[in-house]
């Protein structure tokens, strides 16, 4: 990922979204808690959103975010849901995980302390799915859902997504019960790949299940940029493994411009 210094600010970009003149888009980093309802420095949390959106020239007021239940459902930003979640989850659209959008300059905010943030945007359309794929998530298919919804809703072709998984718990260290496993089993085909064993571990790989759910809807290959930076063991991130109970979130932010 492209690494971006803003004064006090550290942002991540991907390289191949980086290059769509009709998106704008940013990962946080630390030292900054960009959740208003957890961890160290969450009186601050307004402020940097309002930074964040400053920097990447989109509206704060129009910032919009879902609730994020560690489930798999997505939902279309509708008027009334513009603004929805600027100020924290209470506010946030309520019972999903996704938002897809085709209205300009109505940002997505979306949080993460070591659960994998998928993005997906089609040039033509233009339009746009951001996505929280929590393990429970990612077992019920989250990145495939908002696919489908994207198609559904906007007739985006998944042929032509370019799509990114952020930084997350990686297949270095994200360890997982035999109970994880066995709900997977009930609902992804061949999902074993994704899991692997070391010694008495069971670790679960969340950015391959992730980017063969985009797969498996019609994303090609090499239209998916998966960012490849583990939460836990990289030090630039939040996580809630590696970091306890007083762990902040770090953010996607994604617009279309």
């Amino acid at each position: 990922m492209i690494e971006q210094l803003h004064g006090d600010l550290t942002l991540l970009q991907f390289e191949q979204l980086a290059q769509q003149p009709g998106l704008v888009h940013a990962v946080t980093t630390k030292p900054q808690n960009l959740a208003p309802h957890r961890g160290i420095g969450r009186d601050q949390a307004i402020h940097w959103r309002q930074r964040i959106c400053d920097v990447l020239d989109v509206s704060f007021e129009r910032l919009t975010s879902p609730a994020q239940v560690h489930g798999g459902d997505c939902l279309r930003i509708e008027e009334g849901d513009v603004g929805w979640g600027r100020d924290g989850r209470d506010s946030a659209v309520p019972f999903v995980d996704g938002l897809i959008t085709d209205r300009l300059n109505v940002p997505m905010i979306l949080l993460s302390a070591d659960c994998p943030l998928v993005c997906a945007y089609d040039p033509d359309r233009p339009a746009l799915g951001a996505i929280h794929a929590s393990w429970r998530g990612t077992v019920a298919g989250a990145a495939q859902q908002m696919v489908v919804q994207m198609q559904r809703t906007f007739g985006s072709e998944p042929a032509r997504l370019r799509a990114a998984i952020c930084p997350s718990a990686g297949p270095c260290c994200y360890e997982v019960s035999e109970h994880v496993r066995r709900v997977a089993r009930t609902r992804l085909d061949d999902v074993d790949r994704c899991f692997h064993e070391r010694g008495d571990r069971l670790i679960f790989d969340l950015w391959s299940a992730n980017r063969k759910q985009l797969v498996g809807a019609g994303v090609p290959t090499h239209q998916i940029e998966v960012a490849g930076i583990c939460s836990i063991c990289d030090p630039r991130l939040w996580s809630h493994r590696g970091d306890g109970p007083n762990a902040g979130r770090f953010a996607l932010f994604v617009s279309l411009r």
